[in-house]
């Protein structure tokens, strides 16, 4: 069983009256093209009537937003969109790239500055926006927590894999012997071969290292809710790098130490539920790392204030109502 949220409220759109065709899953392991052309081939197969395609992001359905564009394909296209939308470098890219885009009918953004950035581009329109709070699936972490107890939540861990600043975490720890940290590290992600670069580097003793392997979400989110604080170390991207384990982290009311990125939807620090650091600021992730270990009142809130954070905003729930709202609206709006 997994989080809801991984489907960006697919699985809750029929409380709002929207019925979801969904097809196998595209093998990650094969080429951009090969999924593209596996995705077309299995939505063109699809015998039942449908009034709009929904994706959780346009990698896959590139075919169809090409055709969308060139008004070959009749069915609204809406997509989350992970990445700004920029001005290309050269003009052949710039009409390119406007063509493509003007074949997606709405964009739901992570943030106001992805938005915003996006609008400014000028290939993207404001009124086919919207900045939906995609968040954790609360239901499912509160069952996870009810059924896995802990007594007194201690040490820090750093579970991701995407872009992962592994060296700034691990030098911040080093010069913190004291204090323990569990890194579960993929074995390699975008590029990154953490193990290969890893086994060579000295790993400080109060540093758990775990190669992972097989472990995804169910598993992973067990060993977060044992620690007192979640360490979100990345390098500096142009998309919301981090943001699942984040938002995970909120649903467990657990504070986190993140760098600092203008893409995620809300600074941390100023929501009084963590610490934001600079990319590459060791001394930075020092300084974060002594605070939380030596303010346990505050690192206490900090859960609390996480807590209510995704209750309040960043939840599933909240997530697909504005999903099921902006798909309603399209589709009047195409008909």
């Amino acid at each position: 069983m997994f989080p809801a949220h991984l489907l960006y409220g697919a699985t809750h759109l029929n409380n709002y009256q929207i019925e979801v065709i969904q097809h196998d899953y595209t093998r990650q392991d094969k080429p951009r093209w090969w999924r593209a052309l596996d995705t077309f081939r299995k939505v063109i197969k699809c015998k039942d009537d449908y009034d709009a395609l929904y994706a959780t992001r346009y990698n896959g359905i590139e075919i169809f937003i090409v055709l969308r564009a060139l008004g070959l394909y009749r069915k609204p296209i809406i997509v989350w969109q992970h990445q700004p939308v920029l001005k290309s470098t050269s003009w052949y890219k710039d009409i390119l790239s406007r063509i493509f885009f003007r074949g997606i009918d709405y964009y739901f953004f992570f943030s106001d500055y992805m938005r915003n950035v996006s609008i400014s581009s000028g290939k993207v329109k404001a009124e086919k926006t919207k900045v939906c709070p995609w968040g954790a699936d609360l239901q499912y972490y509160d069952k996870l927590m009810k059924e896995n107890p802990v007594g007194e939540h201690s040490g820090f861990i750093s579970t991701g894999k995407e872009h992962r600043d592994m060296e700034t975490l691990i030098s911040a720890f080093g010069k913190c012997q004291e204090t323990g940290l569990t890194l579960i590290a993929a074995a390699e992600c975008c590029g990154d071969n953490y193990e290969q670069m890893l086994s060579k580097r000295d790993i400080p003793q109060n540093v758990n290292l775990i190669i992972n392997r097989t472990m995804w979400i169910p598993e992973l989110a067990k060993y977060i809710w044992k620690n007192k604080c979640v360490c979100i170390c990345c390098k500096e991207t142009n998309y919301t790098v981090g943001l699942t384990t984040l938002v995970e982290a909120l649903a467990m009311g657990l504070p986190v130490i993140i760098s600092r990125n203008p893409n995620q939807p809300f600074d941390v620090g100023e929501e009084g539920c963590g610490i934001s650091v600079p990319y590459g600021d060791v001394d930075g992730w020092v300084q974060a790392i002594q605070y939380i270990d030596t303010h346990p009142d505050e690192v206490a809130e900090m859960g609390r204030r996480a807590r209510q954070l995704s209750e309040r905003t960043y939840n599933i729930e909240k997530c697909s109502q504005i999903v099921a709202e902006a798909i309603k609206k399209v589709c009047r709006e195409k008909s």
